[in-house]
C-alpha cells in the first residue's frame, strides 16, 4: 500500500520537485512524513516554510490530475504552478485584511470607460481562453482624448495558458507597445485586478507569471509618465470583444475603419456613457 510519505515526497516526480527546491534535501529516510515536514519546517524562514506546505499540495495535485485526467506534468512545471498559485494566494490575502481607511490608488475601479487628459494615451487591455482551440488571446484599445481609437490590435497564443498569465501578457504586450509607439504619456487599465496588484508590487516571483511581471515592473520603472490601473468588466468592454476576436483576427494592428464591427460598437457605447 503506497504511504503518503511515498506520494508527496519518494516518487519520482515528487522527488525531482524537491530536488528543485533544495538540492541537498534528503528524501531517502523512511521516517513517517509528518516527522519528515516538521523536521524540515523547523529551521526554516516564514517565507520557505509557506513554499514547501504549498509544493507539498502542488505535488498532491498533480498526482490527482494524473489519476483522474490522465495529465503528466513536469517537476519544473508543477513548481511554476505552485509558486504562481503562492503568489495569487498572498495577495489575495493582503487584499482581505487590508486596513479598511487605507485608501486606493486614486484611479482604480472605474465602472465606465473614461476619458483621459488632454494628450494622454490610454490603453484598455483585455484577455481570453480559447480552450477547445488551444489558444489565448490578448487584446489592446488605444484612445486619445476624446475618446476615438488611435489603434487597436491583438495578440494570438499557441497555447492555453492559465488566465491570470494571460492577463499579465496583455500588459506586457501594451508596455511593450507604447514604448514601440512613442507614447510618452500613457495609462493603461486591465480588469484584472490581481495582475495590477502583483506589478504594482516588489514581492520578487520565481515562475512563467513571475518573469511576465518582472517584465512588467521594468517597463514601468522606465517611465515617469506611466500610469496602470485596476478597472471593473462593465468599463473594459472594447478591449474584452477585441480579445475575443484576436483568433479570427490575430496579431493584427487596426485603425478606426478596419476595426471589427462589434468592437466598435463597443467603444461608441464607451461614449454614449
Amino acid at each position: 500500500m503506497e504511504t503518503i510519505f511515498h506520494a508527496l515526497v519518494q516518487c519520482r516526480v515528487a522527488t525531482m520537485c524537491w530536488k528543485i527546491f533544495d538540492p541537498g534535501i534528503n528524501t531517502e529516510t523512511t521516517m513517517d512524513f509528518s516527522a519528515w515536514l516538521q523536521g524540515k519546517l523547523e529551521p526554516i524562514s516564514k517565507r520557505d516554510k509557506a513554499r514547501m506546505i504549498t509544493l507539498c499540495w502542488g505535488i498532491w495535485r498533480a498526482r490527482n490530475d494524473v489519476i483522474w485526467n490522465n495529465r503528466r506534468q513536469p517537476a519544473l512545471k508543477i513548481i511554476a504552478k505552485t509558486w504562481e498559485y503562492l503568489i495569487q494566494w498572498i495577495v489575495a490575502l493582503e487584499r482581505v485584511t487590508r486596513v479598511p481607511t487605507q485608501p486606493h490608488v486614486m484611479g482604480d475601479g472605474a465602472i465606465y470607460w473614461e476619458k483621459p487628459q488632454l494628450n494622454v494615451v490610454k490603453i484598455t487591455v483585455d484577455a481570453t481562453i480559447f480552450e477547445k482551440e488551444g489558444l489565448a488571446g490578448v487584446g489592446l484599445i488605444a484612445r486619445d482624448h476624446d475618446g476615438q481609437p488611435l489603434l487597436a490590435r491583438t495578440k494570438l497564443y499557441a497555447e492555453v495558458m492559465q488566465p491570470i498569465l494571460v492577463e499579465a501578457l496583455a500588459v506586457k504586450e501594451a508596455l511593450s507597445w507604447l514604448k514601440d509607439m512613442g507614447w510618452m504619456v500613457t495609462i493603461i487599465e486591465s480588469d484584472c485586478q490581481v495582475v495590477v496588484q502583483m506589478i504594482r508590487s516588489k514581492t520578487p516571483m520565481c515562475s512563467k507569471l513571475g518573469s511576465v511581471i518582472e517584465d512588467c515592473r521594468e517597463y514601468l520603472s522606465q517611465y515617469n509618465n506611466l500610469q496602470l490601473y485596476f478597472i471593473k468588466r462593465s468599463a473594459n468592454l472594447s478591449a474584452h470583444e477585441l480579445a475575443r476576436a484576436s483568433h479570427m483576427y490575430p496579431d493584427r494592428t487596426f485603425d478606426w475603419r478596419s476595426v471589427p464591427v462589434n468592437v466598435k460598437s463597443c467603444i461608441f457605447k464607451d461614449l454614449m456613457e
